[in-house]
């Protein structure tokens, strides 16, 4: 069956007020990734999600322990159906649509990642994205442990020493591992992160419609924060979408007058100057007003 533009959509936004628990991550991704390739049916896609349980069943074999698990899921992903990083072409697009993903057994650390956390979750298993900066990773538990694996590297499990070499690699020295690096991804901050990497990768080829389209599926599935909306405001009124613009950015300060746990005084801030730029006919530099940390939010080919 092929989705129509308005079930997607109707799903989506349905994802926006979901529970934590409630969201099917792997279905998500599948739906953003139809999106930008309409007309194609989900059906082979949905059949393979369904041997990739199908198979980590058979592999698993009552494996209790995070090790027993990982090496489970690193037998069925790699060994079985060869998902590994595309160090090649890293920053090709289709890296970052879970279709393409499938079809060409190459992606990012994320997109990836998805699928082992499927494969994890469809047994029972407790599993998490890590927020690793610009490279994503797996956390997989067993009953007493846990372990760290790296989708990208054909899901290479990582111990102390490998995280810190790996930060260091990817920060060219300047960071070294700390706390924060091994911190819990939800699952909507999972697919904000997948977004993420598609927005700026559009707006480093000067793609804009594509990284306002990217902002727009942020916005549908995670509504609750501001700051995409203001993103999304911002990109309008640097491509001539000043109307869009201007009544995002003042929904923007609506919501913060509204919610004064949500008052970012440096978006604040910038919202104010750039609508008092626009009176003036200056046009604001994107990269400048958009937020977001592009070493952290978007993952490298490390």
């Amino acid at each position: 069956m092929i989705p129509t533009l308005d079930k997607q959509i109707e799903f989506l936004k349905n994802v926006g007020v979901s529970e934590e628990e409630d969201i099917d991550l792997a279905e998500t991704a599948l739906t953003l990734a139809s999106l930008d390739r309409p007309g194609v049916s989900l059906q082979k896609y949905h059949h393979h999600l369904e041997i990739l349980k199908l198979d980590t069943e058979n592999e698993a074999h009552d494996s209790t322990t995070a090790e027993e698990r990982a090496n489970a899921l690193i037998e069925v992903m790699w060994n079985r159906h060869e998902y590994k990083g595309d160090d090649q072409f890293y920053d090709d697009l289709q890296n970052a649509n879970l279709m393409s993903v499938i079809d060409r057994r190459l992606g990012l650390p994320i997109s990836l990642g998805i699928l082992y956390l499927h494969a994890a979750h469809s047994q029972g298993w407790n599993a998490e994205g890590v927020n690793f900066p610009a490279h994503f990773l797996v956390r997989v538990f067993g009953e007493n442990d846990q372990v760290i694996l790296d989708p990208f590297h054909k899901g290479r499990i990582l111990n102390a020493h490998d995280l810190r070499e790996l930060v260091g690699t990817i920060s060219g020295g300047k960071m070294d591992l700390e706390q924060w690096h091994h911190a819990p991804l939800g699952k909507r901050d999972i697919l904000v992160r997948l977004l993420n990497n598609i927005k700026i990768r559009c707006l480093n080829v000067n793609d804009f419609d594509l990284a306002m389209n990217a902002i727009k599926r942020t916005i549908y599935i995670d509504p609750a924060k501001i700051v995409h909306k203001y993103e999304l405001g911002m990109l309008q009124i640097h491509t001539k979408n000043v109307e869009e613009g201007k009544q995002n950015l003042l929904d923007c300060l609506d919501y913060m007058d509204a919610n004064m746990d949500s008052n970012d005084e440096e978006m604040r801030k910038q919202i104010l100057t750039t609508l008092k730029e626009m009176r003036a006919y200056n046009k604001p530099n994107v990269f400048e007003l958009i937020k977001g940390d592009f070493d952290g939010d978007i993952d490298k080919g490390k």
